[in-house]
């Protein structure tokens, strides 16, 4: 049986329609809960007359103590296996009791269904939200999670998880309940029928009118508490993801909550498309955590399951990668959407820890320290080298001082010189070190961090001084330094896209 509770609070020129869509209903059998919350528009009094000639049961509350308190005592007085909760400015479809009876047989804790939205206007045009059937882990949930009356729910799953609604709760008291109901059920099963009518037509309802930044940081403390309690690491994520739902709302956004603390500049990655690239993935999370910026661009192509906040393909048909990279290095700056200063990114870059959005450019002795380097450990003939010293000819002949620019670090790149540059010198590969050394730029004299080994001896205490820190495939596919980036940022960025 179902117990359907109907919070009601002076929705007078409203409750007829949904208590009359009760009536209608196909199947009868359940329990009907009516609790009048200390209404003053007659809304008592419509309740009385319905539950006195269809034998429903109502219970008048003396001092108005809102609808988290109504929901609450209604399902203390429960007594159906499954409880369904209907808006007093909602109805549902002649076959709505029916049709939840008959998912009993399914035995899951918590089902959502599709409903018809009446949007607010002269005429009410319905519109059909539904999700695919199917169960919902926590790696994915549907739209429309927030909401109850779309929902039933095993009483018995209620009761072993004491999952009531949070009383004193102005807004939001439902999404929370629901996301408590989420992760104690690791998911939530969507039906394909259509059976709630959500009607927009009440303009004293909270979401229409009477909207405050308090009531939208209310809801966001709790679900921070929420986060606070779980230990899962799948839990944790799917409740990170649904802050972050919410701070994409528009209405967060126009009330400015949980909106991330915006830097100066933006980054670009220069990509290829891929169906996954982990090291990407960590690397937004460690840059997300840890490097204030404004966008996030991907130049070439986006890996399966990101999102940046900007994507522009580039089709990378050159037969060398310097081509390439110059390529798309010449659409970023003249690209007028991405900021005159941005910083350049690696895939296979890590931040590591808190950094300024000011820090210096920094540098990796001189060339011909590193062109020593590089013939004494890899010969003289190999490609690197020649490049290294073409590169230090051509800044000799141009009078430029001659320092390495760490590759292996984030570069804030000027569009406008980097462009002057590109355009300058159109067959220079080494684009980075041409820059900062046609510019002058100096900066600060740190050795790359590129961790090539597999297993690096005393790695926890060597890192925790590193600012950067760049891999191979190797080393993070299979490698400690891998291994401990991946526990380091193991919660998911508001790039990773749920598919």
């Amino acid at each position: 049986m179902i117990s359907l509770i109907i919070p009601v609070y002076n929705k007078a020129p409203f409750l007829k329609r949904c208590l009359d869509s009760v009536v209608n209903q196909t199947n009868t059998k359940m329990q009907v809960i009516m609790v009048d919350d200390a209404s003053t528009d007659g809304s008592g009094e419509i309740c009385d007359s319905y539950a006195e000639k269809y034998g429903w049961e109502v219970y008048h509350k003396k001092k108005n103590a809102g609808v988290s308190a109504s929901r609450n005592f209604g399902m203390s007085k429960a007594t159906g296996d499954y409880i369904a909760f209907l808006d007093a400015d909602d109805a549902l479809t002649n076959d709505a009791i029916e049709v939840m009876t008959q998912m009993e047989r399914f035995d899951y804790n918590a089902i959502q269904f599709g409903q018809y939205r009446y949007m607010h206007g002269p005429n009410f045009k319905p519109v059909r939200r539904c999700a695919p059937s199917k169960f919902y882990g926590l790696d994915f949930t549907p739209a429309y999670t927030s909401m109850v009356w779309n929902k039933i729910y095993k009483k018995s799953f209620l009761d072993r998880n004491k999952i009531k609604f949070k009383e004193g709760m102005t807004f939001g008291e439902d999404e929370l309940f629901n996301a408590e109901c989420i992760l104690a059920n690791r998911g939530l099963f969507h039906a394909p029928q259509v059976l709630m009518r959500h009607y927009l037509d009440d303009n004293n309802s909270i979401c229409r009118g009477g909207m405050c930044k308090e009531y939208l940081e209310g809801l966001d403390k709790e679900l921070q508490k929420l986060r606070a309690k779980q230990k899962d690491p799948e839990r944790f994520g799917w409740i990170d993801w649904a802050i972050k739902r919410n701070y994409d709302k528009d209405i967060f956004q126009r009330f400015g909550v949980g909106t991330r603390e915006i830097g100066k500049y933006d980054i670009v990655y220069f990509l290829k498309d891929t169906p996954d690239n982990a090291e990407l993935r960590y690397s937004l999370r460690s840059v997300a955590e840890n490097l204030k910026h404004r966008k996030v661009w991907f130049y070439g192509g986006c890996p399966g399951g990101l999102k940046p906040d900007g994507s522009v393909r580039v089709l990378q048909g050159s037969p060398t990668k310097w081509q390439n990279v110059r390529n798309m290095m010449m659409l970023v700056c003249k690209n007028d959407n991405i900021t005159e200063d941005f910083w350049l990114f690696n895939d296979d870059f890590f931040v590591l820890k808190p950094m300024s959005e000011d820090m210096p450019v920094q540098y990796d002795g001189t060339l011909s320290e590193k062109i020593a380097t590089t013939e004494e450990r890899r010969g003289k003939s190999i490609d690197w080298t020649r490049r290294l010293r073409k590169l230090q000819e051509l800044l000799t002949k141009a009078g430029k001082p001659e320092l390495n620019y760490a590759v292996h670090k984030p570069m804030l790149i000027n569009r406008k010189k980097m462009l002057e540059v590109l355009e300058k010198y159109p067959y220079e590969p080494m684009v980075r070190a041409l820059y900062g050394n046609y510019w002058e730029l100096g900066g600060v004299d740190s050795p790359d961090k590129k961790v090539m080994k597999r297993h690096i001896t005393g790695l926890s205490d060597k890192v925790k001084d590193w600012d950067f820190v760049s891999t191979s495939d190797a080393s993070f596919s299979n490698g400690n330094i891998g291994e401990w980036l991946r526990d380091r940022f193991n919660r998911p960025s508001r790039f990773e896209r749920k598919s």
